[in-house]
């Protein structure tokens, strides 16, 4: 090979190093490096999982840059305490080695016939959760109220039986073969959580406008233990979309 011919094929492979090399920065800048515990087994883990593979689908993510830690309690601080247990049996990364670290609960208030969660319990793992440096996305009064705002704004306090019901009605209108079996049992499991995803995400950007919306109506005042309704859920949906 020529001089000239060899000097001009460094050259190029120089340049094609240094494309490689930015294309690498710009993947790794867009791969969200997160990890969430769940309160429940089936409808927030299912919901985050159907996004975990949207985003894996569109190379957002690598398969160990997002987990969903194993479910083990359904309390509050009980569900910090799974996130602080997590370590990854394959890299040995505990939630102190992600970037961003969420824990997903809802209020649920105590019921006169049991179930829910104490007042104490609640602010408990919000107090801790600040201290371990962890983000909470919570809902007051359920998972379900990130669903509703989908459809429509709202800023005034509801029950959690009226919450289903009106998330229920809005789906089955929008897609009656889809949700017509849907009831307040059906609405948790794995089955139709992941088909309210697909159906929802049209109206994401919608949902996080909503959201935003009524934690802005509290403006310095929210107590997130009082507020029904309020959620922090758009915030790490954000996070992971962005």
């Amino acid at each position: 090979m020529r001089r000239k011919d060899k000097e001009a094929e460094q050259a190029r492979k120089r340049e094609q190093t240094k494309q490689e090399l930015k294309r690498t920065i710009a993947t790794k800048e867009q791969i969200p490096d997160i990890i969430i515990a769940c309160e429940d087994e089936a409808s927030a883990p299912t919901y985050f999982k159907a996004l975990i593979g949207q985003l894996r689908e569109s190379r957002k993510i690598t398969p160990d840059s997002f987990v969903i830690a194993k479910h083990t309690n359904t309390h509050p601080t009980g569900i910090l305490e799974d996130l602080k247990k997590h370590r990854c049996k394959f890299s040995g990364k505990s939630y102190k080695d992600f970037k961003h670290k969420w824990i997903v609960i809802d209020r649920d208030k105590e019921h006169v016939n049991g179930g829910g969660h104490s007042p104490e319990d609640f602010n408990s793992a919000l107090a801790q959760a600040k201290s371990l440096k962890v983000d909470v996305a919570y809902s007051n009064d359920a998972f379900e109220l990130w669903y509703l705002l989908h459809f429509n704004p709202r800023e005034t306090a509801i029950l959690r039986d009226e919450l289903l019901t009106q998330v229920i009605e809005k789906l089955q209108a929008r897609n009656e073969s889809k949700f017509g079996q849907l009831d307040k049992d059906t609405i948790k499991q794995a089955t139709f959580t992941k088909l309210i995803f697909d159906e929802l995400q049209a109206l994401q950007e919608t949902a996080i406008k909503n959201a935003e919306r009524l934690m802005a109506s509290y403006e310095v005042a929210h107590n997130p233990e009082n507020d029904n309704p309020s959620t922090t859920d758009s915030t790490c949906i954000s996070e992971i979309v962005k």
